[in-house]
């Protein structure tokens, strides 16, 4: 019983390390090779029929001309667009407020086969219109500020027949714009067919381990879909491309879903939407930031994901957001509320380190059972419950407090490996970004010694063998973070000296409890 009893403290801890792990390489996605572009005068890779619900769109070469493309620039407080003349597509969008080393983060910076708003008609003229005639804009240039915070960027190409029509409608201070497109038949409305591209993928591909890059859509309202599982039949009330920390979303004006898909070219992913004109599209360009999703739409914010205990994860980043209001520190915040999650489970992990040292202090009377019934397991094993009954102690009082724990860990850890809010913010000293790991390894290698310092307090329940073993375990917890984001890794030993503290306390407390135990009995 003995035996069984030192496996499971050091399965327990074993399974704790391999949780990690395996989450950390299995559930968390990896990011995607960087795709190559191809020659933008290929043709189409797939068979757009299938692609687009049976509309017939063009499945040939992009003819080649000789018009002379003007950028129309756009700008406002969060971001600088430049559109072409050609085909109304984006050429660049920059965000201005999310720079790191005085570099802005190129959302979208077209040069695929399709470019990032481009128009595919399903009307042969109008799709010749499309690629050989420039569109005329009502402004090459819109700065927005205060004093002039909406403007509607207008587009128009005609020919004998038809006219087509795109509006931009931009509100200075928002991430979001109106998309329109609209058809004219010698001056009359009429519908036509038309698809909207986004891709291929987003501009701000960085070198983000464990973070999703590509296509994603929000399928029957509450489920996540990623890649070639967005399929073009369901019910999709959002789709998008998106990055570790941003996205470029597609979403619905007058309807509650979208006829839209994911398709994947030499060139990298794309997502796409099926309209008929009169066509309205909102998209969202920006951060994957709550606080800027919900002026658009609730549900776009299920595009930030923290992982199975994202419910829990979520409520973490309020308060956490909270702290920082208040401290004006994401690393301070980090601290304060990582103290109040080990307040929060104090009772639970006193109950805990108590039921370790009791099962401490049964260590001899075990291997006296042990050598008595050498030999006889069914009579160790009945002895030992005996002896733990008359003690009253719980051999797996010590696991349980820890395993209800676990779903917190697992979603503070998600929310401070991939919140947009830790990107490029500042601790101190040499930890100017809280997103991105210790260059110095300092805080890995306090989060070892923390690690191996909380290991000597720990009651021993094992043999020196498995002790000895365990001795190595904060050498490979070092080793496994000194790649994590250094705000995981200060949460880690955070926790490490809060734990150091409380079994200091622990100890003290149960000393006293014992002192008044002897005195009453004497």
């Amino acid at each position: 019983m003995k035996e069984n009893n030192e496996k499971r403290i050091l399965m327990a801890i074993l399974v704790v390390t391999i949780l990690i792990t395996a989450y950390t390489y299995f559930f968390l996605p990896k990011q995607q090779p960087t795709p190559k572009n191809s020659n933008a005068t290929k043709a189409k890779q797939v068979d757009h029929k299938q692609q687009l619900l049976q509309q017939t769109a063009k499945t040939t070469a992009k003819k080649q001309t000789d018009l002379k493309e003007k950028l129309i620039t756009v700008e406002t407080d969060n971001y600088i667009l430049k559109i072409s003349s050609l085909n109304g597509s984006i050429k660049e969008l920059t965000l201005k407020k999310y720079s790191i080393n005085k570099a802005n983060v190129e959302l979208v910076k077209s040069s695929g086969y399709y470019n990032t708003l481009e128009t595919v008609f399903e009307n042969r003229q109008l799709e010749d219109m499309e690629e050989n005639t420039p569109y005329k804009p009502n402004s090459y240039r819109v700065e927005l500020s205060k004093l002039n915070k909406n403007f509607k960027l207008i587009l128009k190409k005609s020919n004998d027949n038809y006219t087509i029509i795109k509006t931009f409608s931009f509100k200075d201070g928002d991430y979001a714009f109106d998309f329109n497109v609209r058809v004219l038949k010698n001056n009359q409305p009429v519908k036509a067919k038309l698809s909207v591209y986004a891709g291929p993928d987003l501009g701000d591909l960085q070198k983000a381990k464990y973070s999703h890059l590509g296509a994603v859509a929000l399928v029957d309202n509450d489920k996540i879909r990623t890649d070639k599982k967005i399929k073009p039949d369901e019910d999709i009330h959002w789709i998008a491309l998106e990055s570790k920390y941003f996205c470029f979303a597609f979403l619905p004006q007058n309807s509650n879903s979208l006829l839209a898909g994911y398709t994947k070219l030499n060139d990298g992913n794309y997502v796409y939407v099926n309209l008929e004109s009169p066509a309205k599209l909102t998209i969202y360009a920006g951060p994957k930031s709550k606080e800027t999703i919900a002026a658009v739409d609730h549900k776009l914010d299920k595009i930030i994901r923290f992982g199975m205990f994202g419910f829990i994860g979520k409520p973490l980043l309020y308060v956490l957001n909270w702290l920082y209001s208040i401290f004006g520190n994401y690393g301070v915040a980090i601290i304060v509320l990582t103290f109040l999650i080990r307040l929060i489970f104090y009772p639970l992990s006193f109950k805990s380190f108590k039921s370790m040292k009791e099962m401490a202090k049964l260590q001899p009377k075990l291997k006296e059972l042990q050598a008595k019934y050498k030999g006889k397991p069914d009579q160790l094993n009945k002895a030992t419950m005996e002896l733990y009954k008359k003690h009253k102690v719980n051999p797996f009082g010590g696991c349980l407090p820890v395993v209800i724990q676990i779903p917190v860990f697992f979603a503070l850890y998600n929310v401070l490996l991939n919140a947009i809010e830790l990107r490029g913010a500042p601790f101190m000293l040499w930890i100017t970004d809280l997103s991105s790991k210790d260059p110095y390894y300092v805080l890995p290698i306090l989060m070892g010694l923390t690690m191996y310092v909380q290991q000597k307090l720990t009651p021993a329940t094992g043999d020196p063998t498995q002790q000895k073993i365990m001795m190595f375990m904060p050498l490979i917890f070092t080793f496994m973070f000194m790649g994590f984001p250094s705000g995981l890794v200060l949460y880690w030993a955070t926790n490490n000296l809060l734990t150091i503290a409380q079994q200091f306390i622990d100890s003290q407390i149960l000393k006293a409890q014992e002192k008044k135990q002897k005195h009453a009995t004497t």
